[in-house]
């Protein structure tokens, strides 16, 4: 894609009620970065890199704001990309900035199409994963150039645009494909092994979205907790739901992502837009120590390594890496006589203040990524 506009915004929340506080902008032409629009009021210069629109007024609805990104956007009539786009797009079409037909494409879907073996996409973790340099800014200016600079090192070539799917599009398709009952069961594998809990109101019938998951391979619950693979939210989104995804490090979507990879992989109703060289097997990654490029480190076989300091989806995957290797694993926070120590990236913790004099070897989990991946270590003792 050699002309694109990478995008992000900075929100008080997850809902649109929760308002724009920042918008950012760069053009991309050929590969590089010919214009970029920042914009946003500040509002207290201290806070301003705490994120969520910290230290911003709203500008939501402000005419000078809306008229200059469209007026930026139609200089450069090119394709949005953003990390999580059906998030910005949401806000962005509520607001009236863009139009309902404007064109995304989800550079997290692409980066797993492209590197399926990671074990997290969020911006943070591909940041540590590939080495990238960044300050403490987490503005969205700020972001969307780090964006870039992700995109730079992942190389990712297979895009696929979201999917604008219509409430009455979906329902009367969607029920049309249910009539044929359990033939629809074994079609797509899209979410199979997978936990959703659908929660919010929607636009999109639930009874129908549940059934449509169902039959591709999932399963449904009403509360999250660590079964939980996706939270896929509509709107109205109730504080406890959110609270006990982020502090389990469940994924939230929108209904929109969810429908959108129902009707690529189902195709429930034709697109106008054709998938790039996408595979649906990567559509959302299967982890699998077995058919997988991760190598076995022997320096890990016979040694004792405490992952206490990992979230909870990601221990499970490194544990049984490790167990594979022949360690020793140790989920135990009190666990200090070990070998190793692999943690969350960015996290304080106070093992790992402990590390250098208990000697312990304290690797960030996106670099032991790296390791299982390049079969070398990539971090200095």
């Amino acid at each position: 894609m050699e002309k694109k506009l990478l995008l992000d915004i900075e929100t008080g929340g997850f809902q649109v009620e929760d308002e724009i506080y920042e918008v950012a902008v760069l053009a991309i032409e050929n590969g590089k970065v010919v214009d970029s629009l920042h914009l946003g009021e500040i509002e207290d210069e201290n806070e301003i890199h705490e994120g969520m629109g910290a230290g911003y007024a709203c500008i939501s609805e402000k005419e000078y704001y809306i008229s200059k990104f469209q007026s930026f956007v139609t200089k450069y009539p090119y394709p949005f990309i953003a990390h999580n786009a059906s998030f910005d797009r949401k806000f962005l079409v509520h607001y009236g900035w863009i139009s309902d037909e404007a064109t995304f494409y989800d550079s997290v879907r692409a980066i797993k199409n492209a590197c399926p073996y990671l074990f997290g996409y969020s911006l943070d973790y591909l940041v540590n994963y590939f080495g990238i340099k960044r300050g403490k800014a987490h503005t969205a200016i700020d972001d969307v150039h780090v964006l870039f600079k992700v995109l730079e090192a992942a190389q990712p070539n297979q895009w696929l645009p979201l999917y604008k799917a219509s409430p009455n599009a979906f329902k009367s398709s969607a029920k049309s494909f249910l009539e044929r009952g359990l033939e629809l069961k074994g079609e797509s594998e899209a979410f199979k092994g997978k936990h959703l809990v659908f929660t919010g109101a929607s636009q999109f019938p639930r009874v129908l979205m549940q059934e449509i998951a169902i039959a591709c391979g999932a399963t449904v619950g009403n509360s999250v907790n660590k079964k939980t693979d996706y939270l896929i939210c509509g709107e109205k989104v109730g504080a406890n739901k959110i609270n006990k995804a982020i502090e389990l490090d469940v994924p939230m979507y929108e209904d929109s992502w969810f429908i959108d990879i129902v009707f690529q992989d189902l195709a429930i109703e034709e697109s106008r837009y054709k998938p790039i060289e996408l595979s649906n097997s990567f559509e959302i990654t299967q982890y699998s120590t077995i058919q997988s490029p991760y190598k076995m480190l022997s320096e890990f076989e016979g040694k004792k390594v405490n992952i206490a300091c990992l979230k909870w989806r990601v221990q499970s995957i490194v544990s049984e890496l490790l167990e594979k290797m022949g360690a020793t694993v140790v989920v135990g926070s009190n666990g200090k006589k070990v070998d190793y120590m692999i943690y969350t990236d960015n996290g304080e913790y106070k093992l790992l203040e402990q590390s250098e004099e208990l000697e312990i070897v304290a690797i960030p989990v996106s670099m032991f990524n790296r390791m299982v991946l390049e079969g070398e270590p990539v971090w200095n003792h």
